[in-house]
């Protein structure tokens, strides 16, 4: 009997408590994906019409100019929350993990947490408000403060609406990355900071040879979920400016969902997704690949 079999006999009763897990993921994740591969071959309305045309959607994909664009957008808006879910939440995190008062540390650590329980479509809708035209909270503040000539229709001129996007949810501190870096320090040996004080380290020497290397795994984790859902997101574009104007905001989320919804193209809304899928398990690829997990301190 080989080693896989007894132990499979010896833990029967664990991996039984998979099974559903398994089900629930292959009827809501793997089986629609296999079926989005095979509509994605398909001229399909979604109801009666439905005919083969083998790679003609993702031919046309390849020359369709607002895809392009979208592809161009979403590339911005990934290189922007990358930069920022990697510098800001960690730096928001090493500051609150060294309070030396637990009451305010806890204070900070409860504030930092409530976004995660406010509905993101209220979040987006707040910032809409914040942004709305002549009478928006931002230009409304503009004018209070003597800059009147600053004041723009934020969401609704091309060279603004992609900069008010990417600065949404500013100052882009609370939420699950904050929490990730926080356990990730907390997770630390108290014997390297009594070392690191012996050894007469500042608060950067500190950060640069202790901190930063022993949250690699961390980094490494919120690198990929901020590109997936950078890639997958389409509803503070959807809420905020609908891809406009023109094609400035457009995603291609955004855009599968006008194709499939709107235009009832759904095999051609089907090879939009199965493009994403590709382009999100290459950079997942290229990250576990090229980016080490918390190994030493250098």
């Amino acid at each position: 009997m080989s080693a896989s079999l007894a132990r499979l006999r010896r833990n029967w009763k664990g991996y039984l408590f998979l099974i559903p897990v398994f089900a629930v993921l292959a009827s809501f994740k793997f089986i629609p994906f296999f079926d989005a591969l095979r509509m994605s071959m398909y001229d399909w309305n979604g109801a009666n019409v439905k005919s083969y045309v083998g790679l003609a959607n993702f031919k046309e994909l390849v020359r369709d100019a607002t895809f392009l664009d979208s592809l161009g957008n979403v590339a911005g808006f990934t290189f922007a929350a990358v930069i920022i879910q990697l510098i800001v939440p960690l730096i928001a995190a090493v500051l609150v993990f060294h309070v030396t008062n637990r009451r305010l540390q806890q204070f900070f650590k409860v504030w930092f947490v409530v976004p995660l329980v406010i509905p993101s479509i209220i979040v987006f809708l707040t910032w809409q408000w914040i942004f709305a035209g002549e009478y928006g909270v931002l230009n409304e503040f503009l004018k209070v403060v003597g800059l009147e000539s600053w004041t723009h229709a934020w969401l609704g001129e091309s060279k603004t609406a992609f900069t008010s996007i990417v600065f949404v949810n500013f100052p882009w501190i609370g939420g699950i990355n904050f929490l990730l870096y926080l356990a990730g320090l907390m997770a630390i040996s108290g014997e390297l900071f009594e070392v690191a004080k012996l050894d007469g380290m500042n608060a950067w020497q500190r950060f640069k040879h202790i901190e930063l290397p022993l949250v690699r795994s961390q980094i490494k984790l919120i690198l990929v979920l901020t590109l997936i859902n950078q890639i997958q997101s389409f509803e503070n574009v959807l809420v905020l400016t609908n891809g406009g104007p023109g094609t400035s905001t457009m995603t291609p989320a955004l855009y599968l969902y006008i194709q499939g919804f709107s235009y009832s193209r759904l095999g051609y809304a089907s090879a939009i997704g199965v493009t994403l899928f590709a382009a999100v398990l290459l950079l997942t690829w290229v990250n576990q690949r090229f980016i080490r997990d918390t190994d030493k301190i250098d």
